[in-house]
């Protein structure tokens, strides 16, 4: 690459397969690693073979400086608003040796105008706790709000230093026009929309050769709500023997011991197959009819986009931008009585699954990897013509 080649750095916390953020991070390491000079900047060191295996990309490693920060001790998967402080401070301090600066989830103050991929409102504890509640058990304890978590909270921020509304003056792009919304509303700053990617071909498994079972994927923590789907799919087996396989992986615990004895009380139809990526999961999904999500509030959903680009009937919860992904009243739910009641009533109705299908079949091209690396790319070269034009 010539010297006139844009110098650009992605930012991502610690890539680890299973996650939406992590999708949008190596796609666009893959938008951009044949047109700039990379680097990734990040906690941890990513393994780039399996996050290609995971997430469908083909990286390569020699178009990719990767910086990778020590995690403090004893952090590695605990206390996030402490761990990313040597990660904030660092982007700051070398943001000004690169073209664009991209955070590819949550933001930051680069000390400079950047892109931020908003993903969640993590970021922001009390919009946290109205979005999801508090957890569960152990885990509430520590994420209601109280004087201890506010002193967390606050050497946090103290700590990675910075402006705390810098972030609002640089180019945001959402997951979903459902995050755009709130960020408008709540924040008062505009953003872009561009949906996540789902890598791979729409599956061409044929309905009569799947499985009448269905699908759950997320990380496995309280507010994906794992555990209400199980409570609406037994009341489904009044009716209809279908069964339930839950991937993903455990990110919390306490709440894996539940979805253990949930799975033992319930040992003939609900599977817990731990995380399932590349190839292999795709043969998963496209070997099962259904799909379901329990999460209320899912900024975007990856795991609804993927189900769907597998050819799955999917049902979510009535809240976030999964409504957006299968945007038809039968596969949205309020609550688990509805769920029942929508998911019978399409099970009995062969004509009804059909033209479901068809409907998500016509939507599945919108979160393709494809559109998601063109329009990423777009994005980052008029971000640098308007940068290059702000400067000269």
């Amino acid at each position: 690459m010539s010297d006139l080649t844009p110098r650009v750095a992605v930012v991502h916390p610690r890539l680890v397969p299973g996650g939406g953020s992590e999708a949008c991070a190596v796609w666009t390491l893959q938008a951009l690693q044949d047109e700039c000079r990379l680097t990734l900047i990040t906690m941890d060191s990513p393994d780039l073979p399996t996050l290609d295996e995971n997430y469908g990309t083909s990286l390569d490693g020699s178009r990719i400086e990767i910086r990778s920060l020590r995690v403090p001790l004893g952090m590695r998967k605990r206390f996030d608003a402490l761990r990313i402080f040597r990660l904030a401070r660092y982007v700051r301090r070398h943001s000004g040796r690169f073209d664009a600066v991209i955070s590819a989830y949550g933001h930051f103050d680069f000390g400079r105008r950047a892109i931020q991929r908003i993903g969640d409102f993590s970021f922001d504890d009390g919009l946290r706790r109205e979005l999801h509640g508090e957890g569960q058990g152990r885990r509430s304890l520590f994420y209601r709000k109280s004087a201890p978590r506010s002193l967390y909270l606050a050497l946090g921020r103290a700590l990675s230093g910075g402006s705390r509304e810098a972030w609002k003056k640089d180019l945001l792009v959402a997951n979903s026009q459902w995050t755009r919304d709130l960020l408008r509303t709540r924040f008062g700053v505009p953003s872009e929309v561009i949906y996540p990617p789902v890598a791979g071909e729409m599956s061409l498994t044929s309905w009569s050769e799947r499985a009448d079972g269905f699908v759950l994927m997320a990380r496995l923590v309280p507010e994906k709500g794992v555990l209400s789907v199980i409570e609406a799919l037994r009341e489904v087996r009044r009716s209809r023997d279908v069964h339930l396989h839950i991937l993903g992986r455990r990110d919390d615990a306490g709440h894996y011991r539940e979805l253990e004895r949930a799975r033992r009380e319930n040992a003939d139809w609900v599977f817990l197959e731990g995380q399932v990526y590349g190839a292999d999961k795709a043969r998963f999904l496209a070997g099962h009819k259904f799909g379901i999500s329990g999460c209320r509030q899912e900024a975007f959903g990856v795991a609804v986009a993927e189900m769907v680009r597998a050819g799955c009937l999917v049902w979510v919860p009535d809240g976030g931008g999964q409504t957006e992904i299968v945007a038809h009243p039968e596969l949205i739910y309020a609550g688990r009585d509805e769920a029942v009641v929508k998911i019978r009533r399409v099970l009995a109705d062969p004509e009804k699954q059909t033209w479901l299908r068809d409907h998500l079949r016509a939507r599945a091209g919108l979160f393709s990897a494809e559109r998601f690396v063109r329009e990423m790319r777009a994005l980052v070269w008029a971000f640098l013509k308007e940068n290059h034009a702000g400067a000269a």
